[in-house]
């Protein structure tokens, strides 16, 4: 599987899930608002454990290091909304953050470093890291591997 079509499926993904959170309320909006963070969390873990530290060369370091700087801030987020329920105050202005700061960060990548990815590396090794994302996806997926967000089997197969 080439690496950069199954992040991008899940940036779509998010997307899709942003959406549906956007116009959702109660309970739906809660439940949407968790598969929404565990798909994010799964993405940002693939990304730092897999994708950054294989493509993380001279030309993409300052790009690498931008984009652990903004899956800091996507963390920081989704902790506190987790701890906040949908008809709080607080939830709507920290989802729209959240969902501008991963708008941008998706745009930057898409732009930029996938770009510069696909220039630098050869075929062969995109496939090789394809197979570690997905490896990585069905590790992550496993109950328990990722504490912070409730276990949703239905984003085994993103």
């Amino acid at each position: 599987m080439d690496p950069i079509e199954l992040l991008t499926r899940q940036h779509e993904e998010a997307e899709r899930l942003f959406q549906q959170v956007a116009v959702a309320s109660g309970d739906e909006k809660t439940h949407l608002f968790r598969r929404l963070a565990y798909l994010l969390t799964l993405h940002t873990q693939l990304e730092e454990r897999f994708f950054y530290p294989d493509v993380k060369l001279a030309q993409t370091s300052d790009l690498i290091q931008h984009s652990y700087d903004d899956h800091a801030e996507a963390k920081a987020l989704i902790s506190q909304l987790l701890h906040l329920e949908a008809n709080d105050m607080q939830f709507e202005p920290a989802l729209i953050s959240l969902r501008e700061s991963v708008e941008a960060h998706v745009a930057e990548e898409r732009s930029v470093l996938f770009p510069q990815v696909r220039q630098l590396l050869s075929a062969e090794h995109l496939a090789r890291l394809g197979n570690e994302l997905v490896r990585g996806v069905s590790e992550l997926t496993q109950p328990g591997a990722l504490p912070a967000v409730s276990h949703d089997s239905q984003l085994g197969a993103i």
